[in-house]
């Protein structure tokens, strides 16, 4: 979830650098420019090169873009298919490793489904590169209750176009969270469908 909330992050590239190792608890006071109180707690970021930043993870999740609201519709979007990968891997076999480290993953509320290659960003850059760009992706919220939580595509076409196009080319896995949250950030440039 942290990983997702980062993606949304105005400075997600600078605070991801080469990727994210872990996130931990740690004191403002070794922050740049913080806006509170120097002994007030707050999430940082341990990168794996070595280096640490502040997440700002009020900055990330104050931030709408018509990429982030359109990725947030996008996962929705697929979360039905997802989830039944999950599912049908447990069910499968008696032992699931990790598609990243080959390690056991024991239990199915301990795994994460991750993108193999392409990875989530280079599959919905090129997405919606293809529909015209992150504001031709409208959205609308994903429930029509008093508590909508998440949003889904409104062009309901447009998100057949999008099913279709994650079932051709996502490459689903499974890792462990903290697996997931480590690995390393690509371009999302670096991946184009070859259809």
């Amino acid at each position: 979830m942290l990983i997702e909330l980062l993606e949304r992050h105005p400075d997600h590239v600078e605070k991801v650098g080469p990727g994210v190792k872990e996130f931990y608890i740690g004191r403002t006071r070794d922050a740049n420019g913080v806006f509170v109180g120097a002994n007030a707690i707050g999430i940082w970021i341990r990168r794996v090169d070595g280096e640490e930043a502040d997440f700002s993870y009020l900055s990330a999740i104050r931030q709408n873009s018509a990429m982030s609201d359109a990725k947030e519709a996008l996962r929705t979007e697929v979360d039905e298919r997802r989830q039944a990968y999950r599912e049908a891997r447990f069910a499968s076999r008696d032992e699931v490793l990790s598609d990243l480290s080959g390690e056991r993953i024991s239990d199915l509320r301990d795994a994460q489904v991750v993108y193999v290659a392409p990875s989530w960003g280079q599959l919905t850059s090129r997405f919606a590169e293809g529909e015209g760009g992150w504001a031709h992706l409208a959205v609308v919220p994903a429930s029509s209750g008093t508590a909508a939580v998440g949003s889904k595509l409104a062009d309901r076409s447009q998100a057949g176009r999008w099913l279709e196009f994650h079932a051709l080319h996502a490459n689903l896995g499974l890792a462990t969270a903290s697996e997931a949250s480590r690995r390393r950030q690509v371009s999302n440039l670096d991946w184009r469908p070859e259809d």
